[in-house]
């Protein structure tokens, strides 16, 4: 048994590609093994695969086996090398999707879609405008924010977790093939000066690493606009209690 863990866990330590192709030749002269000890019990190729995967994946139907010495010998030693391999395989491709899972509601992996909604800062008003987009669009929605966890999980939104005023995090979502991006204020901050600030700064940054993509913000004072002049801006919201019903209407 010690011997058998030890082997498990250095196949663990191998390189993945390497370790689909052992499993994948493994089959392979598995296969050509048994129908060249027994051409009677294996009459076909496929009969003899089929004893193979039958038999790494511990289903054993029983409806062939060798008979042979040699045959029952090599089965032995399949049992003992096939099995812990094929079972490794198995293990690290439910691992996988574990991982993506994670990783995926973490906001660490990498949209790669296209003409999608954009839309940075996660609020109450976030959420309203995207189930409006999602009710009233088809495409997909990214959102940006420093949060641990996705907020909010729908087949059709994906999370990034991160500053949107970094390049890192603009390519991680993909900004640059978005159709628009919907900049909402941070009602974390309490000073509107403050606020519209950060705002400006996050369009700036929208402007520069993705120049032609649609940008929509919400300012909070209306003194605050020709702060904007510089920034390239396509719609300026006011804040108020229609401002996400407004930013889903522009944003199409």
């Amino acid at each position: 048994m010690l011997i058998f863990r030890k082997f498990i866990n250095s196949i663990n330590k191998i390189n993945n590609v390497f370790l689909f192709s052992m499993t994948v030749l493994t089959i392979a002269i598995s296969t050509i093994v048994m129908r060249t000890l027994e051409p009677d019990t294996f009459p076909s190729w496929f009969d003899s695969l089929w004893w193979v995967m039958t038999t790494m994946t511990t289903v054993g139907y029983g409806d062939f086996y060798p008979t042979s010495i040699s045959g029952r010998v090599f089965a032995m030693v399949l049992y003992i090398v096939g099995i812990g391999i094929l079972g490794v395989v198995i293990g690290k491709i439910v691992d996988s999707f574990s991982t993506f899972k994670r990783l995926k509601g973490e906001g660490k992996l990498k949209f790669k879609g296209k003409n999608h909604i954009v839309i940075i800062g996660w609020s109450k008003k976030s959420e309203y405008a995207i189930k409006g987009i999602l009710a009233k669009q088809s495409c997909e929605v990214v959102i940006i924010d420093d949060l641990e966890k996705e907020p909010y999980i729908h087949d059709r939104v994906h999370f990034i977790s991160g500053d949107a005023a970094t390049k890192s995090v603009v390519d991680m979502a993909n900004v640059q093939e978005a159709k628009s991006v919907i900049i909402f204020a941070d009602e974390k901050i309490d000073n509107p000066l403050l606020v519209d600030g950060k705002t400006m700064i996050l369009a700036a940054s929208v402007e520069q690493y993705a120049p032609n993509t649609k940008t929509i913000i919400e300012v909070q004072k209306e003194e605050h606009l020709r702060s904007f002049a510089h920034v390239k801006v396509d719609e300026f919201i006011l804040s108020n209690e229609v401002v996400s019903n407004m930013a889903v209407d522009f944003s199409a």
